[in-house]
């Protein structure tokens, strides 16, 4: 596996990955006039928080020709789901807007009249606000600050190619966040106290066709912060895998990664054992989009992990049963 320790350019003049492998940091230098086939581009800041069985996820983002703008709060044990926001067709609202690095201060913002969404990044913390008020009346007011965001702390990062010239992915994920504020969507309210969150912050030309299978969770082990983060299905990962978890913020890297169903339950295994998980299923987040030619299907499984991890020392670290997911995605778009 091809590991980064020193900045460099993301792209050659050709628009392809320079160096495919994976970093603890943003090494890469995302520059958008490097892109060769910006109409392919896609860009998304995504924040997840958990609570209890409460989940809260954000996103702002687009796929060149269409922008996305939406909240929703999830009931794990009610498997209750409310959703707001906007989709807007043809027009890209964060053309050259969206962070360069996730890791510099920056504020990415959307206003229209009924919503407002701001995402503020510090050299101390995360600000996470939206507010919004449908045309059928129904409201929402979110407004979140993450903690442990110092700028030591390890994250996942890796830069993958596809089979096809000039297409790439750029991805970002940093675990381990802590959660205090509020969220509402109409009549699901709640008080965030020491949640747990994670940013995955993508950046590429994909193909139009595409699956993917994504995990991440986090919590305390031993007083320390613990997560994870697992996935394949986002290009040739033969430089590097996006598989790590993370204990005491530091990053700990991981070969492949097997699921396997047992049952109604899952089992998640790296091929060095280093990484040994099973699963008690919670809930299914199914979603859903067909908008012209953007055809999209994701089962976002929640459940209980429970397993054990083994740290570089020899140390094998026990994880008691905490929220965590691991999705499947099949898109068009």
């Amino acid at each position: 596996m091809n590991e980064l320790t020193s900045r460099q350019k993301l792209l050659t003049k050709s628009g392809n990955v320079a160096n495919p492998g994976w970093g603890r940091h943003m090494y890469y230098l995302y520059d958008r006039k490097q892109i060769k086939d910006a109409r392919r581009l896609k860009e998304w800041d995504f924040y997840q928080i958990h609570f209890g069985h409460i989940v809260l996820q954000l996103t702002m983002g687009h796929v060149s020709y269409a922008s996305s703008i939406s909240a929703a709060i999830i009931d794990l044990d009610n498997e209750k789901r409310r959703s707001i926001g906007k989709q807007i067709m043809f027009r890209n609202v964060f053309k050259n807007k969206m962070s360069v690095n996730p890791e510099e201060p920056n504020t990415l913002q959307y206003f229209s009249k009924r919503l407002l969404c701001q995402f503020e990044t510090t050299d101390k913390n995360r600000r996470l606000s939206f507010t919004y008020v449908s045309k059928s009346g129904l409201k929402a007011e979110i407004d979140v600050l993450l903690t442990n965001c110092s700028a030591s702390k390890d994250k996942m990062v890796i830069a993958t190619p596809f089979d096809k010239d000039k297409q790439w992915y750029l991805n970002y994920k940093e675990n381990c966040f802590i959660v205090n504020g509020k969220c509402r969507i109409g009549d699901m309210a709640y008080e965030i106290r020491n949640g747990f969150g994670l940013l995955d912050w993508g950046r590429g030309v994909w193909p139009y066709k595409h699956n993917w299978a994504w995990g991440n969770g986090g919590t305390i082990v031993d007083g320390k912060h613990f997560g994870f983060n697992i996935g394949w299905g986002f290009g040739n990962t033969s430089a590097a895998t996006e598989n790590m978890f993370f204990y005491d913020n530091k990053a700990y890297k991981l070969g492949n990664v097997e699921e396997m169903k047992i049952g109604d339950e899952y089992r998640y295994e790296s091929d060095d054992k280093r990484f040994v998980f099973d699963v008690e299923m919670l809930y299914d987040n199914f979603t859903q989009t067909k908008a012209l030619i953007v055809k999209n299907s994701c089962h976002q499984r929640f459940g209980l992990w429970c397993g054990y991890v083994v740290l570089d020392d020899g140390q094998r670290l026990y994880v008691p049963p905490f929220i965590a997911f691991c999705e499947h995605a099949k898109n068009k778009w």
